[in-house]
């Protein structure tokens, strides 16, 4: 079994895990002051797991469809030094945006709900990845 594979077959049994636990344990929660922070977190959780198994997806469809130059070519780059600069730029930048959205957000959290708070912690992984993927666009333009 490829790493790859590894790492789809790891994020379903965590969504099935999710899964079972919001349909089992959280309704038996439910007067208590876990019950909405729990259920919020395995649904956000969960849909991060559906994105990033969507995206295995798309990868393993292009993949397939290359033909063996294209797929040589698609071997290369992931390997190639520029690329592996570019992307290392990229995530450099993407942590300071992060600790500095990190910041912000312990202070929205202590003055918002508990699920104002878990939504805020979505909306910060999403600054996170656009970032990323805008720094790695730009960097690529200009190298």
């Amino acid at each position: 079994m490829k790493k790859v594979d590894r790492k789809y077959g790891i994020a379903l049994a965590l969504l099935v895990f999710c899964a079972l636990l919001k349909v089992t344990l959280v309704p038996n929660l439910q007067h208590t002051a876990l019950y909405r922070p729990l259920k919020d977190g395995l649904a956000a959780f969960g849909w991060v797991l559906v994105i990033y198994m969507g995206f295995w997806m798309l990868e393993r469809r292009r993949w397939e469809k290359a033909t063996p130059e294209e797929r040589r070519d698609m071997e290369r780059s992931g390997q190639d030094e520029r690329n592996q600069f570019l992307w290392g730029q990229a995530a450099y930048f993407s942590w300071q945006v992060t600790m500095a959205a990190i910041a912000a957000m312990a202070v929205v959290m202590s003055v918002l709900d508990c699920t104002a708070g878990i939504l805020a912690a979505a909306a910060l992984f999403g600054v996170h990845v656009l970032s990323y993927f805008i720094q790695l666009s730009r960097l690529s333009q200009k190298f």
